[in-house]
């Protein structure tokens, strides 16, 4: 009796030690691990119906994380048919779950040399590159296992999703590059996503800051005819470009149409700056030499005056100057007499020079602007005395300082005047 019990305990414990090591059931893998295939996918060897069993044990123990179990039964599937690929891809998955991806890869690197047209054998090798951030490398592998007739189900929505991981790492550099850089990283995101306007759009952009504007022009066309084509951004690199060519009324019809439908008055702005570029482009050379200038010299001022403040241009009943002996052959020699006719610029009583070459610093430019107000009748100079009383009752800023002033800030300050003058 009690040898009958002790066989029925020793026979309870061995179906208990089975147990252990039973198929788990089928389960759903989750993340990354989702994208490996089964390994027989692609595999067209033969085996028998035993190890096929034996390996669909062993792969449930893969995808359940039993990675112990699983390395034993494909380790006895390799003794028992040495020539069974899927069970030396099996172990490269659960290489992969265990993190050693060189490991991995050397494996897989040594199936794909043995089994040229194993399709598994490269879905595998790109999960690697993904596990290892080599995304672009990834991708190519998940194009190509695309075209192949027996391609997994996943393999399209698999390389949309690389693709688009792809376009962002590029995407993403080329925001925070230098443009030289961030041309290259866009067009390569562009080849990746060829219809993405936003990048196009940016790459456009960066062309134009760096004045190459033919390359904008043609980074744009294979928008033309597309919704695309409308949208503000786009119509607004077409305008600059047409700016960076000269081509302002181009420009202006572009931005005049953007201008009506801009609530924030931010392309109203723009549309005024390039009004004034195309009047600047329709001036003499001295003006444009006169803007352009990093210092500008009382020549450069009075050719200023001239052309920014009308009161002066067509100023009426202007009296004979007095002969200044240093601008016969000064560039705006026209504008300096007329400065000098109008009392703005005043001839050294004893050498009669009005020094056209003297470098303007911002206190010069004060007093100028000052005397511009006071002879040219403003209204708001009457009653008022001193450059810097005179500049306030008017409204004009400057920086009254000893710094030499540039031609863009001499410009803004006789706008001001201009404007002072015409109220």
């Amino acid at each position: 009796m009690k040898f009958s019990r002790c066989i029925v305990v020793i026979a309870a414990l061995g179906v208990a030690s089975c147990q252990t090591a039973s198929a788990p059931p089928a389960v759903t893998p989750q993340g990354e691990s989702r994208n490996l295939i089964d390994p027989r996918t692609g595999w067209h060897g033969s085996t028998s119906d035993q190890i096929a069993r034996r390996f669909d044990t062993a792969w449930r123990m893969v995808l359940a994380g039993d990675y112990a179990n699983a390395r034993s039964r494909l380790q006895d599937i390799k003794k028992r048919d040495a020539a069974y690929a899927p069970a030396d891809l099996a172990e490269v998955a659960i290489e992969i779950g265990e993190g050693r991806l060189d490991v991995a890869r050397a494996s897989v690197e040594q199936l794909k040399t043995k089994y040229p047209q194993y399709l598994a054998v490269d879905v595998y090798a790109a999960e690697i590159d993904v596990a290892q951030n080599r995304i672009r490398e990834a991708w190519d592998r998940y194009r190509e296992i695309t075209r192949s007739p027996d391609a997994p189900p996943t393999a399209s929505s698999r390389s949309a999703e690389l693709q688009t991981r792809v376009f962002d790492q590029l995407y993403g550099a080329a925001i925070n590059a230098q443009p030289e850089d961030a041309i290259r990283f866009l067009r390569e995101a562009l080849q990746v996503m060829p219809n993405a306007t936003a990048a196009r759009t940016l790459l456009v952009r960066d062309l134009i800051a760096l004045k190459r504007y033919d390359e904008a022009k043609t980074e744009l066309d294979p928008l033309t005819g597309s919704a695309a084509f409308d949208q503000p951004e786009v119509q607004e690199a077409l305008a600059e470009i047409d700016i960076g060519k000269g081509q302002y009324e181009e420009a202006i019809v572009r931005y005049e149409r953007l201008a009506r439908r801009d609530p924030d008055q931010r392309y109203h702005k723009r549309l005024e700056q390039v009004k004034e570029l195309f009047a600047a482009a329709n001036m003499p050379p001295q003006f444009l030499s006169a803007m352009d200038a990093d210092l500008i010299t009382r020549a450069d001022l009075a050719v200023l005056m001239y052309w920014k403040i009308a009161s002066i241009r067509f100023a009426q009943n202007v009296p004979a100057p007095p002969i200044a002996i240093d601008i016969s052959e000064t560039p705006g020699r026209d504008e300096i007499i007329r400065a000098i006719a109008l009392g703005i610029y005043q001839i050294d009583p004893v050498t009669r020079r009005v020094n056209p070459d003297t470098e303007v610093t911002g206190s010069q430019l004060a007093r100028i602007a000052a005397r511009i107000l006071t002879f040219r009748g403003a209204s708001c100079a009457r009653q008022v005395t001193g450059p810097e009383a005179i500049l306030a009752a008017c409204g004009v800023s400057v920086a009254a300082d000893e710094v030499p002033v540039s031609g863009r800030t001499a410009s803004a300050v006789l706008d001001d005047v201009d404007r002072a003058i015409s109220r």
